[in-house]
């Protein structure tokens, strides 16, 4: 591949394939501009002239993005020694004029410069490979592989599992949970997982769908539209665990974290699940019945006072659950304490109150970080505690929000009945996986 000088051409001028369009979050973006602004732009984004004044980004849709916010910002950067004017956009001209070309070359530029993300280079050697094959319907993985180490000498047999893994992971990266993986491995390794527990689901769908009346029961959608249909004064406890609205989808998370949040963490989307837990609970337990909403302290006033308003007797202090003495979240980094607790709001409905009295201190370690399914998975054994203190055996249970099934596991294995509501597709495989397949 061969580049002419730098070239400025119009913003508006540059085509983005919807292929191209990668998943950058505002930080990253953020960080690129700024270095922009400081440093000036090094390496210009690469590419290829479509006639009639439209030329197609072949290379550098992150650099180009952060061009547009500085542009939006009124501001000029400079690339080269030359100032870039306000929808001015400097580029590098690349001779190729094949699909197959811009994608190899693609590859080959980014894979010596560190703004190729692994979702990136997963991608590329997917079309890569396809576009091959598309031309050679007898391709083969080794022959791709063995065509590309060629120009990289890179090593043919890694290459051919990168470029076969590669083409897996493709087809799932508009998954949240395969795209926020942390690596390509990662992401590989979900897959299978997540396969595993399909083909288990299914499984026990048709052992669920042949049961007249099962004491476990998982129901896929969101608890917004399901908890207002369901028939009323048939539960004994809720136990629910819904968001908390501290950012946990954020990037600074996810940095920090082995399993991803993959779902909408922000104040309101907590609060308004809260509320509808909180309201259409007590309309779906008995006269006589309790609740435990595992929570953030900031939410404490306010479910105080709103659980009052519905009926519910709230307990005046939060259950702490101690989860670790050693791993926990550092919002403030080395500044400030690690998290190693975590609070549970309690409340009764009727007074019916506890049937054992425990301390409002569980010590109970998390699920460990290479058996952790669900970012937010709660441990069998502190649900267990908190379900025989508040229930009796066939008393019927609802988790709104059941993410890998451990709240219906604990009911499982306590003889209770439960009813699961789970809106992600993939944590509904796997909770029924868990709770009805042969996994546990």
């Amino acid at each position: 591949m061969s580049h002419s000088p730098i070239k400025i051409i119009q913003r508006s001028d540059l085509i983005i394939k919807d292929r191209q369009r990668k998943k950058i979050t505002t930080p990253e973006l953020n960080e690129l501009k700024e270095s922009i602004l400081t440093r000036g732009l090094l390496q210009p984004p690469v590419a290829f002239e479509l006639g009639d004044g439209k030329y197609l980004l072949t290379v550098g849709e992150r650099r180009t993005r952060a061009i547009d916010l500085i542009h939006k910002e009124n501001k000029f950067f400079q690339c080269n020694t030359q100032t870039i004017a306000i929808g001015e956009l400097p580029v590098l001209l690349t001779d190729l004029d094949t699909d197959l070309q811009r994608r190899e070359a693609e590859l080959d530029e980014n894979i010596i410069r560190e703004d190729l993300t692994w979702q990136e280079r997963a991608q590329a050697l997917a079309d890569i490979h396809n576009l091959r094959k598309s031309q050679n319907p007898t391709q083969t993985f080794k022959k791709t592989s063995e065509e590309i180490t060629k120009k990289s000498g890179a090593n043919t047999n890694r290459l051919q599992t990168t470029i076969r893994e590669s083409t897996i992971i493709a087809e799932h990266l508009d998954d949240p949970a395969i795209a926020n993986a942390r690596s390509a491995a990662e992401a590989h390794t979900l897959i299978l997982r997540k396969e595993e527990n399909k083909a288990l689901a299914a499984l026990a769908r048709r052992q669920q769908s042949r049961m007249v009346n099962p004491d476990l029961i998982v129901r896929q959608g969101d608890l917004l539209e399901i908890m207002p249909i369901l028939d009323p004064d048939q539960f004994d406890l809720i136990l629910g665990d819904p968001p908390y609205g501290i950012g946990a989808d954020s990037g600074g998370f996810r940095d920090r974290t082995v399993v991803h949040h993959n779902y909408d963490d922000d104040i309101d989307t907590s609060r308004t699940l809260q509320q509808c837990i909180l309201t259409e609970g007590f309309r779906l337990t008995k006269p006589r019945a309790n609740i435990f909403m595992f929570t953030d302290i900031a939410h404490w006033e306010w479910l105080q006072r709103v659980s009052a308003q519905i009926g519910w007797t709230p307990f005046r202090r939060p259950l702490i659950w101690g989860k670790s003495d050693s791993e926990g979240l550092a919002p403030w980094g080395t500044s400030g304490p690690r998290l190693t607790t975590e609070f549970i709001f309690y409340a009764t409905k009727g007074r019916k109150g506890l049937l054992a009295s425990p301390i409002d201190y569980q010590r109970v370690n998390r699920v460990p970080r290479n058996e952790r399914i669900h970012a937010a998975e709660k441990p069998v054994e502190l649900l267990r505690k908190l379900i025989e203190c508040s229930t009796l055996p066939g008393d019927k249970i609802l988790d709104p929000l059941c993410g890998s099934g451990s709240t219906l596991i604990a009911a499982k294995e306590t003889q209770r009945r439960a009813v699961g509501i789970e809106k992600d597709p993939s944590y509904y495989e796997t909770a029924m996986a868990n709770v009805h397949g042969e996994k546990k």
